[in-house]
């Protein structure tokens, strides 16, 4: 029989010999609710308004949930972010560096590779894969300000540099035809 997240909650907090309180409760049905990967403070944002639960609480419940295995924290940009663990199965994640957005990837390959790592004394528990890149959006920012750029150095150039450019740009174009045609 499959342990629901309360169940599985009330066992870990029984085996630390810690306390049963309504706010761990609160906390974990917003946990569940939540969809993507959220600091600490957006999920303060996120209870309910007739539960005043302290950010502290919310902090030291969200540790409490990674090590019950509730939540999964993930240290991405400096930043601490959880997303709900519970019958969620193993992934990786995308993550843009210039928006900073996060896509779940579920890979079978990933997950096998991972499974058949073996490292003496080294029992893993879990992984997740982070591969950092450019979102299509972020990429066609990026290539127009680089072009905008260029154009506004081509503008500030004086007509020699411009010639040197162009030479500079027709060396580096056959230097890397001769590289292709000797590989």
């Amino acid at each position: 029989m499959v342990k629901s997240a309360k169940d599985i909650l009330d066992s870990y907090i029984e085996e630390q010999g810690k306390r049963k309180t309504p706010e761990r409760n609160i906390v974990l049905d917003v946990v569940l609710a939540m969809n993507g990967h959220h600091s600490a403070d957006e999920i303060c944002a996120m209870m309910p308004e007739r539960y005043p639960i302290s950010r502290a609480t919310v902090f030291s419940t969200l540790s409490l949930f990674d090590e019950a295995g509730l939540v999964y924290s993930h240290q991405i940009n400096g930043r601490t972010l959880y997303e709900n663990a519970y019958e969620v199965e193993p992934h990786h994640h995308y993550i843009c560096k210039g928006c900073g957005r996060i896509w779940n990837l579920k890979s079978n390959k990933i997950t096998e590779l991972v499974a058949e790592c073996r490292t003496p004394r080294f029992k893993k528990l879990r992984s997740s894969l982070y591969i950092y890149g450019l979102c299509d959006v972020c990429g066609a920012r990026l290539y127009r300000l680089k072009k905008k750029m260029e154009k506004e150095k081509e503008a500030k150039m004086t007509r020699e540099e411009k010639r040197f450019a162009r030479i500079d740009a027709e060396l580096n174009e056959a230097a890397e035809w001769i590289n292709n045609e000797n590989n």
